[in-house]
C-alpha cells in the first residue's frame, strides 16, 4: 500500500473518531466521507478536464524550437 493511500486512510479513520466522539452528526464518519468524496470528484475531474480541453498535443509545434543564440553587439 502507497503511502498517500495510507495517509488518505488514517485521515478518514480519525475523522470517523472524532465524529464518533463529539456525535457531529447520525451517521458516523458521514462528513469525514463526504468530504473525502468530494475531493476524490474534484481531482478525478480536474484531470479529465486537463487531459481533455486544457492540455495541447505533442504535435502541436511545427518542427524544433530555434537556438537561443543572440549576437555580439558590442563589435
Amino acid at each position: 500500500m502507497s503511502l498517500p493511500l495510507r495517509v488518505t486512510l488514517a485521515a478518514l479513520v480519525v475523522g470517523i473518531l472524532v465524529d464518533l466522539a463529539t456525535g457531529y452528526s447520525l451517521f458516523p464518519g458521514y462528513p469525514a466521507l463526504l468530504g473525502l468524496g468530494g475531493c476524490t470528484v474534484i481531482i478525478i475531474g480536474s484531470k479529465w478536464l486537463g487531459d481533455r480541453f486544457l492540455q495541447r498535443g505533442e504535435e502541436y509545434y511545427p518542427g524544433e524550437a530555434p537556438t537561443d543564440e543572440q549576437e555580439d553587439l558590442r563589435g
